[in-house]
């Protein structure tokens, strides 16, 4: 391919459109090279890193803890624990009358069964006491006139809004919330 020119040894030299051509194949064969390293290199440090993982996941070993002592725990500090019921035939829950008769005095616009995980969802209330496949009843409803809690102190004074959430199986009441309408709160701060 070199030729050497007239002047100098007799022959010609490579012009430079064939120089353009030779440096052209040389990039790409660098470019080639280049992806099939990084290809290469990422498929390495992948299979190393899940061998890694693998090897840890099949040796490891189930923490040791001590065992707890045996200390009674009184009566009342206790936590009772709702696991699952949601495959429980509904002849073992509360019928809706039962339900109804139960919830506090005002009107009634809804009372719905499901799972404790759609109430705790929409609502952002989880219990950790409380299986997210727990049934439970949620009822909603108005009071008229001044809402009034324990010890006769008063929370609302027209028109407050209650949903109460009670379990499904035994009739525990999970407890309710209370929202008043704009300018019917009284703020006891």
């Amino acid at each position: 391919m070199w030729r050497d020119d007239a002047n100098t040894h007799g022959g010609d030299r490579l012009t430079w459109y064939e120089v353009v051509n030779i440096l052209s194949i040389m990039k790409r064969i660098c470019t080639t090279v280049n992806i099939f390293t990084i290809t290469s290199l990422s498929a390495f440090i992948f299979a190393s890193i899940s061998t890694l993982l693998l090897v840890q996941t099949v040796t490891a070993k189930p923490v040791q803890t001590k065992k707890p002592v045996n200390q009674p725990i009184p009566f009342n500090s206790r936590v009772r624990i709702y696991p699952a019921n949601n495959s429980l035939p509904a002849s073992r829950l509360m019928t809706i009358e039962s339900v109804i008769n139960k919830s506090s005095k005002m009107q009634i616009t809804e009372a719905k069964l499901t799972t404790y995980e759609e109430f705790a969802a929409k609502t952002g209330e989880y219990k950790s006491s409380i299986s997210n496949n727990r049934m439970v009843w949620i009822v909603t409803g108005f009071v008229q006139g001044e809402l009034r809690m324990a010890k006769g102190r008063s929370v609302c004074t027209d028109n407050a809004k209650l949903v109460e959430l009670t379990d499904a199986e035994t009739g525990d009441s999970f407890g309710r919330s209370i929202y008043c309408p704009p300018n019917n709160q009284i703020n006891f701060m």
